[in-house]
């Protein structure tokens, strides 16, 4: 018979600890079973992301059910260790970041309201939408993106901003229709639209270049949104800044982007435009980003595009630029 010496003893419960044990323990694995269901349908894109960003309000709630779990199921002596401190210390910091969310309060200090002024659809899968904001709002940084609600019904979707900031509260996005929301935005808003923005929100931010490294920008088909906002920005400092841009697109003859492109660059002499039409024959390769470096130094690369490009352009650079190339990357999608 095998002996209990040096073993935890079993604690013993009763009457309303017992209780709690056996609730903490059917909550813990019922949420469990719901994570592992929420990470299926997050990884499911056909998923209605209506849907989705209902079932994902319930992160909070099952965290605080795992929570329980643990805390009710661990021995009483392991809170009295160091480990067991500290995994206190940071289950009751996501106590407190699971209440604030259940709360409503992530974001609200960001919020703003405002009307839609202008509406614009150059080609039919692009909507241009400019929007004239509240005082709330805080202004934004060239290459962010906000939240954006044109229905509470839907909620909030994440769109870059892509206009710079002037300081009179007035922003525009470029919205390309890629799913059932955005394919019918442009017949059910009209100017005078009441509009919620949270934001601004994002990393790929102007300012964060290296001004010692050669810059290289990349924009694959709406990816081109927040240089837009880039170039917009240089208007003011037209000598500023000095980078290849290179836009990539599907047919560069009927792309809306392209003229805009075009006029903003001829006014700023130290950026070089290069556009890439597929059906013109002209695909975006390394060895082109590689021959725009004319400094013996590391370049910094700037995308903003398709997932497939962005990998295929990493790959074939760290083949052949030996660790010259410095690659950043918006990740714009949410799910």
């Amino acid at each position: 018979m095998v002996g209990r010496e040096g073993r935890i003893p079993k604690e013993q419960f009763t009457g309303f600890q017992e209780v709690m044990r056996d609730l903490a323990k059917d909550m813990g694995e019922w949420a469990f079973y719901l994570l592992l269901a929420m990470l299926v349908i997050t990884l499911w894109k056909r998923f209605p992301y209506k849907t989705w960003r209902v079932v994902h309000q319930a992160m909070p709630v099952l965290y605080l059910m795992l929570a329980l779990h643990a805390a009710m199921l661990a021995p009483t002596d392991y809170w009295t260790q160091p480990v067991g401190i500290l995994i206190a210390l940071l289950g009751a910091a996501g106590i407190y970041g699971a209440l604030y969310s259940l709360a409503g309060r992530i974001g609200r200090a960001r919020r703003a309201s405002g009307t839609v002024t202008a509406i614009e659809q150059p080609v039919p899968d692009v909507l241009t939408v400019t929007c004239q904001l509240d005082n709330n709002w805080r202004g934004h940084r060239p290459g962010q993106f906000a939240f954006i609600t044109f229905d509470e019904k839907e909620g909030a979707h994440p769109f870059t901003i892509a206009s710079a900031d002037r300081g009179d509260r007035s922003i525009s996005f470029q919205i390309k229709a890629l799913g059932d929301y955005t394919r019918t935005l442009g017949k059910r808003l009209e100017v005078g639209h009441a509009v919620k923005v949270e934001g601004p929100y994002g990393r790929f931010d102007m300012a964060r270049q290296d001004a010692s490294a050669q810059q290289i920008w990349i924009a694959g088909g709406i990816g081109v949104t927040p240089f837009l906002a880039w170039l917009d920005s240089l208007q003011q400092t037209p000598g500023q800044v000095s980078a290849d841009l290179h836009y990539c697109t599907r047919d560069r003859t009927n792309d809306p982007f392209v003229a805009r492109i075009q006029a903003s660059c001829a006014t700023l002499p130290g950026i070089r435009l290069h556009i890439h039409g597929a059906q013109q024959g002209e695909t975006l390769s390394a060895a082109d980003v590689a021959a725009a470096q004319t400094r013996s130094s590391r370049s910094e690369i700037w995308f903003c595009g398709p997932q497939g490009l962005a990998e295929k352009l990493k790959h074939e650079l760290g083949r052949i630029g030996q660790g010259r190339f410095r690659f950043h990357q918006e990740a714009f999608e949410m799910r």
